[in-house]
């Protein structure tokens, strides 16, 4: 066959590169750049959600703090408007008593005029009387001055009171907006990722829960629990067990920051929402549900105990998830935006603890 000049020139150069030990490259593998930008995409996408969690629990904080606040502003405003009745009686009160006692001279002038008398005894019930009157007039001038003392400052809290609310609503309006912003970016990267890509990083995730509930049941098992999905462990007493109902009965509904329920949640107001229904409080934030009792170790773990995971497993102010613990490394949590309440194998990854709401933990 026939070789050009050009084509000569190019047989040349492939030989020399083949002699220098260098091959031109091939064409890169299609499926192994998808997985690449599949694991790419699940890494943009769960760091996305993970802060949009923990501005979800800076937001439900907020909310909390500003329902108190509101709740304490209804108390005050009905105290306020009580008292600044009782402060104008109490003001025009201490203005006529003044004017009364200017007007007959003083307290000189009351005990002259009670002391009138043509006899000693008399005059000895002249003084008492006196004396009575004088500590009347004395008690209620000092009864009205702190009447109106209170309602100023009443009417001074009532206004701080204002003042931290509106702050309040501004942080929350603001977490709000950020959480928002901070989904739609993974909802984006989501829909510009290619059906294929999408397919991929589902089955990696998949595959990586898999193996973080297997780290979670190793763990268990290596600290002396049991996992045995023949056997149906049951809740240890009445309270896990109405908070564990009530959880299964809201399996289905779906996640939605800043919710709790009933036909919606977040992860901390489905544990909050489901322990009331057994008569415990709990606070609104997984961090401050971490300090609501005492912590049972991974072989300790009983049905109904609450499960954390932090940014920093050392570090419990990095809380930004939880979940309800029913036994055999399975949970009941409401996991993030996108998904709904559903039992789910518990995973060790940022995994740092337990706590059991009903009391404490025997070892």
């Amino acid at each position: 066959m026939r070789i050009g000049r050009n084509g000569a020139a190019l047989a040349a150069g492939a030989a020399l590169l083949v002699v220098i030990g260098v091959v031109p490259q091939a064409t890169a593998d299609p499926l192994a750049t998808a997985k690449a930008r599949a694991a790419a995409l699940s890494r943009t996408v769960n760091a996305l959600r993970t802060r949009a969690e923990v501005l979800t629990e800076r937001y439900d904080r907020v909310q909390s703090e500003l329902n108190v606040a509101v709740s304490e502003q209804a108390s005050a405003d009905q105290s306020l408007t009580t008292l600044q009745v009782n402060s104008a009686q109490a003001q025009v009160e201490l203005r006529s008593r003044a004017q009364a006692l200017y007007e007959s001279g003083g307290n000189t002038s009351v005990i002259a005029s009670l002391l009138v008398g043509g006899n000693p005894a008399q005059a000895l019930d002249n003084m008492q009387l006196a004396n009575s009157v004088l500590t009347t007039q004395s008690r209620s001038v000092q009864a009205a001055a702190v009447t109106v003392d209170k309602a100023q400052n009443l009417d001074q809290r009532d206004t701080g009171i204002t003042r931290r609310i509106t702050h309040l609503q501004v942080a929350a309006r603001t977490d709000a907006s950020r959480v928002t912003a901070l989904l739609a970016r993974a909802q984006r990267s989501l829909t510009d990722a290619t059906a294929t890509v999408r397919r991929i990083a589902h089955a990696q995730a998949v595959a990586a829960a898999a193996a973080a509930a297997a780290d979670f049941a190793t763990a268990l098992t290596t600290a002396g629990g049991t996992i045995d999905p023949n056997v149906t462990i049951k809740p240890p007493n009445n309270i896990a067990a109405m908070a564990i109902a009530a959880a299964r009965s809201r399996l289905g509904v779906p996640y939605v920051w800043g919710a709790t329920g009933p036909d919606a949640f977040d992860c901390s107001g489905l544990t909050q929402w489901s322990y009331a229904h057994a008569g415990i409080s709990l606070p609104r934030t997984a961090a401050e549900q971490w300090n609501a009792g005492p912590h049972p170790s991974l072989a300790e773990l009983e049905p109904g105990d609450l499960l954390f995971w932090a940014l920093n497993t050392s570090d419990p102010a990095t809380i930004h998830h939880v979940a309800m613990y029913i036994g055999n490394g399975l949970m009941i949590a409401a996991p993030h935006t996108g998904e709904n309440v559903q039992i789910q194998p518990v995973y060790m990854d940022g995994y740092i603890g337990a706590m059991r709401p009903w009391g404490p933990v025997s070892s």
